[in-house]
């Protein structure tokens, strides 16, 4: 049978945050987008995300270990049958009746006796192991409370990583360690902030320095703090981890038109892939689409107008025509912009590239058509580059 464990990379006795920091690295190593649909990739990233959603899991991973242990149970084998053995009665003039002797009641005292000693013995032994795991509880409590006194100084001394990691180092807490739950929860709270003020203030190296130490933590998994990061990294000129931070939110079910056009702004501006730029602006144009064509009905490109659409949707158009320009795509790039004019009739970004599309095409009467119209908008307008 499949071995979720060895998938992950972690021992059965890994614990849940081991396991998803494993489920993460491994998720994004094969993810499709990074092995340009490698089948192989895809199908170990499908291996990667059903181990962690079994292993994620207390009661399927507690399934799962039965049977790596044990394997399937051999069906049960039918119960043995016997005959009933009627014993013969004796002939009524072979019974005998005795009268109860006195040994029987001393019997029965015994037995009594017996039983009681077996009860208080019993009794005694619980009593003392009651009280000894009242006493290894008293002294857990009071050892986690040294390491928890640890912790607060670790944080009056400004460390708040040292002290976020001593709490982790707990684990769990106890029913009477409540303030100790509350006191982790407001730390969590605290580093966060004080990344996001560092992040404001354009301190991005210690923004990620103080992110990172929430990264086992469930605030990690929020949109809002991976676009941070990500937007962190792109500040420090780190291109190529933000596109992971983005890849990751991909990986989470993040998909809006401006997450794609973020993702290929990135893509265009800080890889210079522009050909894999223009594939997740066309996924975002695309997603804006069809969400007109849900709303208004297949009819949209007739009756949209400006203010129905976001502004999002217009910069996703526009790069998505500009994109098929500079790949020297024309007419690509003509269809791109061939419904747009109506919704923003404006815009000279788009009658600027039409004009230079029809240029590259060698259509010299379409050119002067779009340049002619432009300058009833902008009387100085020209497709100069």
């Amino acid at each position: 049978m499949i071995n979720y464990y060895h998938i992950l990379g972690v021992s059965p006795n890994a614990t849940a945050v081991e396991i998803k920091s494993a489920y993460k690295s491994k998720a994004l190593s094969f993810h499709p987008d990074k092995h340009n649909g490698d089948k192989n990739m895809e199908e170990l990233f499908k291996q990667v995300n059903e181990a962690y959603q079994i292993l994620s899991n207390p009661y399927k991973r507690s399934n799962h270990d039965m049977m790596l242990r044990y394997g399937e149970l051999p069906p049960s084998s039918p119960s043995p049958t016997y005959q009933q053995y009627n014993r013969p009665r004796r002939p009524p003039q072979a019974r005998k009746f005795y009268r109860p002797q006195v040994s029987n009641f001393r019997a029965t005292a015994y037995a009594f006796l017996i039983a009681f000693s077996i009860a208080l013995i019993m009794k005694t032994a619980m009593y003392i192991s009651n009280e000894y795991q009242a006493k290894e509880r008293a002294e857990l409590l009071a050892a986690r409370r040294l390491l928890f006194d640890q912790v607060k100084a670790a944080h009056d001394q400004g460390n708040l990583g040292k002290s976020l990691h001593l709490l982790g180092d707990m684990g769990y807490f106890l029913a009477e360690e409540g303030e100790m739950q509350a006191y982790k929860e407001s730390l969590i709270v605290e580093i966060k902030d004080k990344a996001d003020q560092l992040f404001e203030a354009g301190a991005y190296e210690q923004a990620i320095a103080h992110y990172d130490l929430l990264k086992d933590f469930a605030v990690s998994n929020s949109i809002t703090y991976l676009k941070k990061m990500a937007a962190a990294y792109q500040g420090m000129g780190e291109v190529g981890k933000a596109l992971e931070v983005f890849q990751l939110m991909h990986l989470y079910g993040y998909r809006t038109t401006s997450f794609y056009l973020e993702m290929g702004q990135l893509y265009e501006d800080g890889i210079k892939d522009l050909e894999m730029a223009l594939n997740y602006y066309k996924i975002g144009a695309e997603m804006a689409s069809s969400e007109y064509e849900v709303t208004i009905g297949k009819a949209y490109p007739i009756v949209i107008s400006a203010s129905m659409v976001p502004a999002v949707h217009y910069h996703i158009y526009m790069k998505v025509a500009q994109a098929h320009l500079n790949l020297e795509q024309y007419q690509e790039a003509v269809d791109a912009v061939s419904w747009t004019k109506d919704i923003w009739p404006d815009s000279l970004i788009q009658f600027q590239v039409e004009a230079l599309a029809y240029h590259g095409l060698g259509q010299k009467t379409e050119m002067k058509q779009a340049v002619a119209r432009a300058k009833q908008i902008d009387p100085n307008f020209s497709i100069d580059r």
